[in-house]
């Protein structure tokens, strides 16, 4: 338990604090106008089923190989090596399947994680003529891969910063272009001092438009035309978390975090994550201003093989009329 009750006061009046203001303007709808005006989006797909379950409230957190996509300085609170394997059922029978690794290299003064992901479904043609479909079919995919390197450099600041090359096929299969980009992400997490109270920011998917190369023939003049060019899905995080409960049989962490995407309203988040003597977690999140994916929960288990410590992590999203999305991940600690 917290063992300052001025500790646990200042904590939670930050929460209130933070989650005053955004409310706010969150009740507008400034931003929705920018929807649909990026590439790339399948980066603002979540990853890592514990950060899902959280609500996508991670940018505090982020102390697990899926940083490496929320948070990159969160890389630098890992000491050993591990590995995160996460599958993520989209709707639309859109698969995503992501990698991430973190390896603290003490020669370096800090951690280097490395990441490759990839989505992908199959598509029916269809036509104007042919609304129902050709007969034939095509795969649209989309492409990650990247590194980022974190370290402390203070016993209260973390920092760290990636480069990721994205890649998207629009149906090559059937003559459409495809499209791929540098992208950085920074992050920065930061101890305030009163029991574990951290406040943390984060950009990421931040660089230059997607734009394919090559031109095309237009269907309805026949001239010859140039594709246009989308910015990326830059995402700006802000957020804290905390215990108020941490003991050797149980821990309670709450996570509040507001997002600015580029192509959308602002939104805010929290998550709350109880673990039970290392073994069992149980999750829930709350997005309060989204139209679909508000509600999240899920659970983890802990177990070991070996000298090798593992967890299992699931995570449902309710996504209103379009189902729900379903995680898994599957993480390993050498």
């Amino acid at each position: 338990m917290t063992s300052d009750p001025r500790r646990l006061a200042l904590a939670l009046g930050l929460a209130a604090s933070l989650m005053a203001a955004p409310p706010a303007r969150a009740q507008f709808s400034l931003g929705d106008q920018r929807s649909g005006t990026s590439s790339g989006t399948f980066l603002k797909i979540g990853v890592g089923a514990r950060a899902a379950a959280l609500g996508d409230a991670f940018v505090a957190v982020a102390n697990d190989p899926s940083a490496i996509f929320w948070n990159p300085a969160g890389l630098a609170s890992e000491q050993r090596q591990e590995l995160q394997l996460s599958h993520v059922d989209w709707p639309a029978d859109v698969r995503y399947e992501h990698l991430a690794c973190v390896l603290p290299v003490k020669r370096i003064g800090g951690s280097v994680g490395f990441q490759f992901g990839v989505l992908g479904t199959r598509i029916d043609e269809t036509t104007e003529s042919k609304p129902y479909g050709t007969g034939n079919s095509f795969v649209y995919s989309d492409a990650v891969a990247g590194v980022a390197y974190a370290r402390r450099w203070t016993d209260k600041l973390l920092i760290g910063a990636g480069l990721k090359w994205v890649h998207e096929d629009l149906g090559t299969d059937v003559g459409g272009p495809s499209t791929s980009a540098w992208l950085v992400d920074l992050g920065s997490i930061y101890y305030l001092g009163y029991g574990s109270v951290r406040i943390a920011t984060s950009l990421t998917s931040f660089g230059a438009q997607l734009k394919p190369s090559g031109t095309y023939v237009s269907p309805y003049t026949g001239e010859q035309r140039s594709y246009d060019g989308f910015d990326p899905p830059t995402v700006f995080r802000y957020g804290l978390a905390f215990e108020p409960v941490e003991n050797p049989q149980q821990r309670l962490t709450v996570s509040i975090e507001a997002n600015q995407p580029a192509d959308n309203a602002q939104q805010l988040k929290t998550g709350l994550e109880w673990t039970w003597q290392r073994r069992l977690a149980l999750r829930g999140g709350y997005n309060f201003n989204a139209d679909a994916l508000k509600y999240a929960a899920g659970a983890g288990l802990y177990f070991s093989v070996g000298q090798t410590h593992a967890s299992l992590d699931y995570a449902y999203t309710g996504a209103a009329s379009l189902g729900a999305v379903n995680r898994l991940s599957l993480d390993m600690r050498f």
